[in-house]
């Protein structure tokens, strides 16, 4: 870390302290990253202020303006290659300026909110000019798209990027040059696809886990670690000389790995410890999986916050805990020395957005990006979720089908019309059990 970034951490750790003398720093936290307490699937959230007099709310208020203020220096540069994208006046993202393989300058956006654009794309620059915009290329695998203008833009430098640590502070850029989010960095780069997630194909009893290791509940069949010779009983004591004492240290390490990676398990059965040289599958090649029904997940996603339709599969991402509301994907996030780390790309859950680093921007901007016809044949709707899933065997409640269908709605014009269709034949199929009964 350079003696200026760390001068800003610094600055910014003060900060934090004064905020924890006051007994209310997750409060602060909570409004300096714009967390809304609003319902989500019939569940009210707290009010974070509800506990507060005016006094106390005053002091917040004042507390998380000076968290902002604090990561200004690190957006400053990046804010000039920032602008806001619009539909009809209307903004649905952010982008950022960068060079095509042509080394022409476009702004780089997300495409699945502009996919179906039905009305005119315009950009607005840190000047508050706006001009008009079309998408010329697509990265579908990435849902990014680069637009061209005739605005005049400075491209932000994706050679001076940065890597950051876990737990490293980030600062998501605005045209204007303020913050528009902050967090931490909560996991390192990896891909979301299935296929590209290591399997190891162990249920682990973590309520009995400790220094001694973890107990193995059940080993899959035909999976990675059957193969190796790993049975039910076995406790798992390090992976490649990592101990094993819970659920965090397995996640990082199988996070960071790929299908087909070699790891060493060693592994105590009754009073004898062995090891186990296991080749790791892929979790797409598994049918045994236990997997969150998507209508669950997708009701986990939303409590609390509003999130992006096309929020996975992605091949390579940053997960941070960063609060971002869905149109501030785009946009450049900045470490404390005003390195671009990516741009964000998603907002999942309450609890992750997801980052497309400035390394896998590079390599995708190293191609040519595809045409809009060919992108659309590919993906010709952004789906819900990016996931290939079995179809629901059937519908049994056609009115909790249509509350489900309500909360799909977004800011994409051609995707409502296709929901309301939706919601039409199932209040006509209510109205049809209703005349039944």
């Amino acid at each position: 870390m350079s003696s200026k970034s760390a001068h800003k951490l610094i600055t910014f750790t003060s900060i934090i302290v004064n905020m924890t003398k006051t007994k209310i720093t997750a409060l602060a936290l909570l409004t300096a990253t714009s967390l809304s307490a609003e319902a989500q699937d019939g569940i009210r959230m707290p009010d974070p202020y509800g506990q507060l007099n005016k006094r106390e709310k005053t002091r917040l208020k004042t507390q998380a303006s000076n968290l902002f203020n604090a990561l200004e220096p690190a957006v400053k540069k990046a804010s000039a290659s920032t602008v806001s994208v619009s539909i009809m006046g209307r903004r649905v993202a952010f982008g950022t300026a960068v060079r095509n393989k042509q080394a022409n300058v476009a702004v780089l956006t997300k495409w699945s909110e502009v996919s179906n654009a039905r009305g005119a794309v315009s950009i607005t620059t840190v000047d508050g000019k706006s001009y008009l915009a079309k998408v010329t290329g697509v990265y579908p695998e990435h849902d990014l798209a680069l637009l061209t203008s005739d605005a005049p833009l400075k491209p932000i430098d994706l050679t001076k990027g940065s890597k950051p640590e876990l737990g490293s502070f980030l600062a998501l850029a605005r045209p204007d040059g303020k913050v528009e989010g902050f967090g931490v960095v909560s996991v390192q780069s990896r891909s979301l696809r299935e296929k590209d997630k290591a399997y190891l194909g162990v249920m682990m009893d973590f309520s009995k886990a400790g220094k001694g290791g973890v107990p193995l509940m059940r080993v899959m069949p035909d999976s990675a670690a059957m193969k190796a010779g790993l049975r039910n009983g076995d406790v798992v004591v390090s992976v490649d000389q990592t101990p094993i004492v819970g659920a965090m240290e397995m996640r990082n390490i199988l996070q960071r790995l790929v299908p087909g990676s070699e790891i060493i398990v060693r592994f105590r059965r009754g009073e004898e410890e062995k090891n186990a040289t296991v080749k790791l599958g892929s979790r797409a090649d598994n049918a045994n999986i236990q997997r969150v029904p998507r209508a669950r997940m997708e009701r986990m996603q939303r409590m609390g916050t509003s999130i992006n339709r096309v929020r996975s599969d992605f091949p390579s991402v940053v997960q941070s805990d960063m609060a971002i509301d869905p149109n501030d994907v785009g946009a450049p996030v900045l470490d404390l020395d005003g390195k671009i780390v990516g741009i964000t790309i998603a907002r999942s859950s309450r609890i992750k957005t997801f980052i497309t680093p400035t390394d896998t921007l590079q390599r995708m901007l190293a191609f040519d990006a595809n045409s809009v016809a060919q992108a659309m044949k590919v993906h010709p709707k952004p789906s819900a979720q990016n996931v290939t899933e079995k179809p629901s065997a059937g519908i049994d409640d056609p009115a909790a089908e249509v509350r489900r269908l309500l909360g799909d709605i977004d800011t994409n014009d051609e995707h409502n019309l296709d929901v309301l269709r939706k919601v039409e034949e199932q209040l006509r199929k209510l109205k049809r059990d209703e005349s039944e009964r």
